[in-house]
């Protein structure tokens, strides 16, 4: 990508996690080789990128150029048309990374018939950053991202069930900035009884904490839970009626719930992705049902030895019948490392 493009794409990576259902999208103009103006998405029901962009510029924008790392919506939502914004002011040639797949969106085709000089050019960096979301829209379910932290001998705990610090400060503090990306964290009844987790996002500045999702089964609730003190209502699904006392605190479900009704719901209220931080059993749940986008594996410099908690716990009779994945990323956090895997 060029560097303007390049700009813009920092802009939009710097504001993800915070717009909600809205992808996160950055935008710079450019006249006469010069930046007049620069903005990002900075929350649902805020004005876009490219407004962001425009109300900033310190000059006038007649015939300047615009490079949005999305296509320019034409359609009217929280905000009007980014499209009708541009032809307003005059911008002579838009340049746009990614191609927007929802289908009330046809900005190249209403800028172009404006007469203004429209460019898809596709990156494919920025593609990989919109493909969560365009994948949702499409799925009907929050984007799954999966998490855990093992030892190098692929270990997520000792086998009596230890497993604090596995990774250094630098890994831990990555996972803050990722559950600020999403918009519900989830954990089983065992995590959050056992070790009373706060589940919000810990990062310089403050962080926008993911709504808690509990799988907790027939376990039951108490009165002096971490996540009493949430700044988001948790939601429980549970099997154990007597947890309904507690609904002025919590969304309570009732009931036997398949892990694909779960994320059916979770879609319904507007979670768009969930961060799964669930120990063997809720792993391997998700992966053997196919109900995962990424798993990001933190890798510490640790030999744990032998013990019965892995990221997978079923047994396979064959080569072929085990998860195959794609690998994405790899990186170095401290003394650990951080490896992004998507379906293969």
């Amino acid at each position: 990508m060029n560097r303007y493009m390049s700009m813009a794409f920092e802009l939009a990576r710097m504001t993800a996690g915070q717009t909600g259902k809205n992808p996160a999208v950055g935008a710079v103009i450019v006249k006469e080789g010069k930046v007049i103006g620069m903005g990002a998405h900075l929350g649902y029901g805020k004005p876009h990128a490219e407004r962001q962009a425009i109300a900033s510029c310190s000059e006038s924008t007649e015939g300047a150029d615009i490079y949005v790392t999305l296509e320019p919506c034409s359609h009217y939502g929280k905000t009007p048309p980014c499209t009708e914004a541009i032809i307003e002011v005059g911008i002579s040639r838009v340049f746009y990374a990614a191609k927007d797949l929802n289908p009330k969106v046809s900005g190249h085709q209403v800028l172009l018939d404006s007469g203004i000089h429209v460019a898809h050019t596709p990156d494919a960096i920025i593609d990989r950053f919109y493909a969560p979301f365009f994948k949702h829209l499409v799925s009907k379910r929050p984007n799954v991202t999966l998490k855990c932290a093992t030892s190098l001998d692929g270990r997520l705990a000792l086998d009596d069930g230890t497993s604090s610090w596995i990774t250094g400060e630098a890994a831990r503090s990555d996972v803050h900035n990722e559950r600020h990306q999403h918009d519900a964290i989830l954990v089983g009844g065992g995590t959050l009884l056992h070790d009373d987790p706060k589940l919000t996002a810990r990062i310089e500045g403050g962080g926008d904490s993911p709504v808690p999702v509990i799988l907790l089964g027939h376990g039951e609730l108490s009165d002096d839970q971490m996540i009493l003190r949430h700044p988001k209502r948790a939601i429980i699904y549970t099997t154990n009626e007597a947890n309904l006392k507690y609904s002025e605190n919590y969304d309570i479900r009732i009931g036997e719930w398949p892990l694909d009704a779960i994320l059916e719901d979770l879609y319904a209220q507007g979670i768009s992705s969930l961060f799964v931080e669930g120990g063997s059993t809720i792993l391997t749940s998700f992966i053997k049902q196919q109900l995962y986008d990424r798993i990001l594996i933190y890798i510490a410099p640790k030999i744990f030895g032998e013990s019965r908690h892995t990221l997978y716990k079923e047994q396979f009779s064959s080569m072929e019948e085990s998860v195959h994945l794609e690998l994405i990323d790899v990186e170095k956090l401290g003394s650990d490392l951080k490896l992004t895997y998507g379906k293969a």
